[in-house]
Order: C-alpha cells, then sequence, then structure tokens
C-alpha cells in the first residue's frame, strides 16, 4: 500500500472520481482542491455547471457510456482528469464502469452523501437492511415480475432508483394489477434541488398522480398478520385446485430438487393446474423468471387467486395452450411439464427448439405410454434421461388405529445435456 495521494502530487495516468454529493454545497475542502487541480472535467451536464469558472477541457458523460469512457481513457494518459460523479460513485454510479474500463490501479475515489440516504433522512426513516434497486440500463419491455419478485415475502422497506419508463406511477400500477397493495410508497423528487419534494403515497394515489422525472421510490411493508408457511412442502390443501389436480408435495418437492432452479434463469412450468410448482420455485428463488401456463379457463384463475395467496409476485400466468403459448417467453433454463393435454409431442418439440443450452427439463407422469414417448424423444437427441418412480403412502385413520393409504405412483424424468469439456478448453495443454 502506498502513502495517501494529494493534489500536489497528481499526476497522470490517476484518474480521480469526486462524488458530488447532492450538489457542490457537499464537497469538502479535499475535493475541491483536486477539481481545481485537474486538468480535465468530466461529468454529466448538470454537474459541470457548476463549475463554469473551470478552465479546464470538459467531456461530457451520456449513454450509451463506451465512447466517454474511452475518451477518458485516452485523455487520462496525458492530462489530470476528474470524473463528477453523483452521490457515491460506487453505489449505483459510474465508479464500476470506471474501473472496469481503466484499471482499480489508476483510480482514486472521494465517497460522498448518497441520494438514498438524503431521501431516507428527509422520511426519517432508518435504511439499515433496506434492499436497494435500479431500473437504469434495463430494457423498457423487461417483465414486471422481474421487480415485483424482489417484494415476495418481504418484510423491509425495498428502494428503487427509477427512469423515465419506470415512474412511480407506473410502479403503483403494476403492483397494483399483480395484487401486491400491502405497501406505502415514499417519493423523493429533485433531490437536493430547490424544487425538492418528499411525500407517501397510498398505491392508488401514487397510481394517479404526476412526478418529477428525477425521482426515487421507497416501498414500506404495511403492517398486518401474515400466514406462517413452511419454506418448503405447502400441503395440497394450502392451494386452491380442481379436486385431483394439483402435484401433491412429495412429487413437488422431488421434482425441485431435480431442476437445480439457479438465480435469475427462466422455468416455464407447463401445464401449470393450480401453480403449485411455480410457487415453491418462486418462494425458492426469488429472482427466478418463472411463467406458469395453463389453457383451462378455472385452472388458470386457481393460478391468479394462489399467486395472490402466497404474494408470488414475481409468476406471471399466462393462459393459453402450449406449445403456441411459447412464442412469448424467454427462452427457459428449466421447464416443468406436469400436464401435455394430449399435446406431448408438438410440446417436447416446442421445448427443445428452445431449450437454452444446459438446461433441464422435468416432467412427471402416470402413464407408461406417456414414459416412453418422452424417453424416446430425448434420448433420439442425444439428452441424458433419468427417471424414478415415486410411490407415497400415507397414513388414514382405522378405526382407532392407522392404515397406509396409496397415492398414484408418478414417475419422473429429468432431461439434460451432460456438460463435456474438450480438449482445449481454458487451461488444459494443447
Amino acid at each position: 500500500m502506498g502513502m495517501k495521494a494529494t493534489p500536489a502530487d497528481w499526476k497522470p495516468p490517476l484518474v480521480v472520481v469526486v462524488g458530488m454529493g447532492m450538489g457542490p454545497e457537499d464537497l469538502g475542502v479535499e475535493a475541491r482542491q483536486w477539481i481545481l487541480k485537474a486538468e480535465v472535467l468530466a461529468g454529466g451536464a448538470r454537474h459541470l455547471e457548476n463549475f463554469p469558472e473551470h478552465s479546464g477541457d470538459r467531456i461530457p458523460l451520456k449513454g450509451p457510456l463506451q465512447s466517454s469512457l474511452d475518451r477518458i481513457l485516452e485523455v487520462s494518459g496525458r492530462k489530470r482528469t476528474a470524473v463528477l460523479a453523483s452521490g457515491d460513485p460506487f453505489f449505483f454510479g459510474i465508479g464500476r464502469q470506471l474501473t472496469g474500463r481503466l484499471g482499480k490501479e489508476r483510480v482514486l475515489v472521494l465517497p460522498n452523501v448518497t441520494s438514498l440516504q438524503v431521501f431516507f433522512s428527509r422520511l426519517k426513516e432508518s435504511w439499515e437492511g433496506v434492499s436497494v434497486h435500479s431500473f437504469h440500463g434495463r430494457d423498457a419491455s423487461a417483465d414486471p415480475g422481474n421487480w415485483l419478485s424482489l417484494l415476495s415475502s418481504r418484510s423491509k422497506p425495498v428502494a428503487f432508483f427509477t427512469d423515465p419508463l419506470r415512474s412511480p406511477g407506473w410502479m403503483a400500477r403494476e403492483m397494483i394489477k399483480a395484487g401486491c397493495v400491502h405497501w406505502e410508497m415514499a417519493v423523493g423528487e429533485d433531490l437536493g434541488l430547490p424544487t425538492e419534494r418528499v411525500g407517501r403515497f397510498s398505491l392508488p394515489q401514487a397510481a394517479a398522480a404526476e412526478f418529477s422525472p428525477l425521482n426515487m421510490v421507497a416501498l414500506f411493508p404495511m403492517a398486518r398478520e401474515k400466514p406462517q408457511v413452511p419454506p418448503l412442502g405447502l400441503p395440497e390443501e394450502a392451494f386452491q385446485h380442481e379436486a385431483g389436480l394439483i402435484t401433491k408435495m412429495e412429487v413437488r418437492v422431488i421434482s425441485l430438487a431435480h431442476l437445480q432452479l439457479q438465480p435469475g434463469q427462466v422455468l416455464w412450468d407447463v401445464g401449470a393446474g393450480s401453480g403449485s410448482v411455480s410457487m415453491e420455485a418462486a418462494r425458492m428463488v426469488p429472482s427466478a423468471k418463472i411463467f406458469a401456463l395453463e389453457r383451462h379457463p378455472q385452472r388458470f384463475e386457481d393460478i391468479g387467486e394462489n399467486l395472490r395467496r402466497f404474494e408470488c409476485f414475481g409468476v406471471k400466468a399466462l393462459r393459453g395452450a402450449a406449445p403456441e403459448v411459447f412464442a412469448d417467453l424467454p427462452d427457459p433454463d428449466r421447464v416443468f411439464i406436469g400436464g401435455s393435454g394430449g399435446h406431448l409431442r408438438p410440446i417436447l418439440q416446442g421445448v427443445a427448439q428452445r431449450l437454452k443450452l444446459q438446461g433441464r427439463v422435468v416432467q412427471t407422469m402416470v402413464s407408461l405410454e406417456n414414459l416412453e414417448r418422452a424417453r424416446s424423444f430425448w434420448r433420439e437427441r442425444g439428452f441424458t434421461v433419468e427417471v424414478s418412480q415415486i410411490q407415497v403412502n400415507r397414513g388414514a385413520p382405522i378405526g382407532k388405529g392407522l392404515r397406509l393409504e396409496a397415492l398414484n405412483p408418478v414417475f419422473v424424468m429429468v432431461v439434460f445435456k451432460p456438460f463435456q469439456a474438450t480438449a482445449e478448453a481454458p487451461g488444459n495443454e494443447p
């Protein structure tokens, strides 16, 4: 570790990143000295405007950032370059992109107060344990479930940096639509500016309001009694479902283990029925992108009720017949097939065409005929197929005693392509 750098001995190619806090009034003496010493200032337009008398060259930062980062890389090799950043540069700021482009050894960072700190201080709320997320840089057409899943069973506040497309009003409308209504919304507008406003709103109030484009949102869970449910293995009676048409708890748990669902992966639940597998998966891996597909009208209604009941806001239910509905979905990492409705082969063909590399398919069946059809289909395509049979016997009263009552035996088929390392894999000698 070297000595602490000072403005007096600043030489290229060191780049100094200055967190501006909420504005120039938050800058300390040291930060101002670094800025005065700089020969080049890079930053957003509103940050650069704070130094009209600075004689250095200017690099405006505007998206996409790659060209600006390239310019900083080139100029900073010759001239002392300071980058003006919002708040703390490493808290949803430019710090990560700069160190990734320039290298950590070339960057000195002067952090400052963040808008999150200011926002929660205005609200007189602690921000310990707050989960913080940003919409910036996300695909504008992204499914709202990707962020609604963050609210599933959450008992502490969740904060968001919004963007012009994902405004507080949009968030409130999406939450109401999903049945995610047990939250209060706080909005901080133009924080640190003369036009600053901070307010608390019910979701209907926020849905109907207009806000400044420069804002952030905090969602606070409302106090209420919540049912206690196990982390895995919900009993069938916990779900609204058509009699008998639900994946039994024991089969569901084993199927989820075989799926090996990972955070951020896409899961198709084909022939979802009551949606029990989707909901158990969502509770296990909240960040997964889960799609419950069901063509039967009443069963589709059951899925909606169960999603609300268990607050699995990140699961998207789609009504339609497979494989036609596959066209509306992102490619899957995992697929669970609980029912085929007599269309097994076209469903398997649709899955095979879209399954990602190293994807997995888990299918439950009760008939030998479907088992052999599915097994032959996947083996012909070079997949590894593993089959097990689950026979569950549950205790049932008989007089003053207990007998075992057998449930229908179920086949569980697991399909995947084994990863095969090549002789020229990284790290191997040729």
